[in-house]
């Protein structure tokens, strides 16, 4: 999955790209009383879909294809995740080219902070907690994965002569989080630069782009009160 995360194949393509809406990355999470649920991965480059088709067309040397942007893949972090204790019911739905949509059922927080780990490592290779309750809200801390794959997309140190503005790039990378739960959602609490909206008194959804996630390491922490 990180393969296409590489910022010099995706230079020649950044003005097509700012205009695209590349990449879009949602957790969708569903909550049951007891602390079991649900969780949909779900990584969607179908906006990409025609541009990738022709840059895998170019170049056929060993070199080249090392450094292509490679397809969505969530395949072999499906076969870690059935490994997880707690973790069921795990599947990867890869009918639409491009989109991959990972889901499964997880028995408690301890469950889904595992297979968490297995989606989302980041780049100090620790075991992270994404989740916690601090008593009737639920609080989501972030590690750094999201954030190194945008810096990744962004000015590396490779060349340091490289001065392409990757902010219309970075803004166009989505991230979305929505939550369902049997209870009403109370209040809520996010950074700076995250939108969110409530579809029903018992979810709650949020989103932001990578502009705001390279910027600020807590963005994607979140906070959201449960009216037991």
């Amino acid at each position: 999955m990180r393969a296409f995360l590489r910022p010099r194949t995706l230079l020649p393509l950044l003005v097509l790209l700012a205009f695209t809406g590349c990449i879009t990355i949602e957790e969708n999470y569903a909550f049951k009383k007891n602390g079991s649920g649900t969780m949909e991965y779900v990584v969607d480059m179908s906006e990409l879909g025609d541009m990738m088709k022709a840059f895998d067309e170019l170049g056929k040397s060993e070199e080249k294809k090392e450094d292509g942007m490679g397809t969505v893949d969530l395949h072999d972090e499906m076969v870690q995740l059935k490994a997880v204790p707690g973790i069921k019911g795990v599947k990867v739905d890869d009918k639409k080219k491009f989109v991959q949509r990972l889901k499964f059922s997880f028995a408690d927080i301890t469950a889904l902070n595992a297979a968490l780990n297995v989606l989302m490592p980041d780049s100090t290779g620790a075991a992270f907690t994404f989740f916690t309750w601090d008593g009737n809200t639920l609080v989501r801390n972030t590690n750094s994965h999201a954030k190194d794959m945008g810096t990744g997309m962004g000015k590396g140190d490779e060349d340091p002569s490289d001065t392409t503005d990757m902010t219309a790039f970075l803004e166009s990378m989505k991230y979305k989080y929505s939550f369902a739960f049997k209870e009403e959602v109370g209040n809520t609490s996010f950074a700076t630069g995250v939108e969110t909206e409530k579809p029903t008194a018992k979810s709650v959804k949020f989103s932001t782009d990578w502009s705001v996630i390279t910027e600020d390491p807590k963005a994607l922490d979140l906070r959201i009160e449960l009216k037991k």
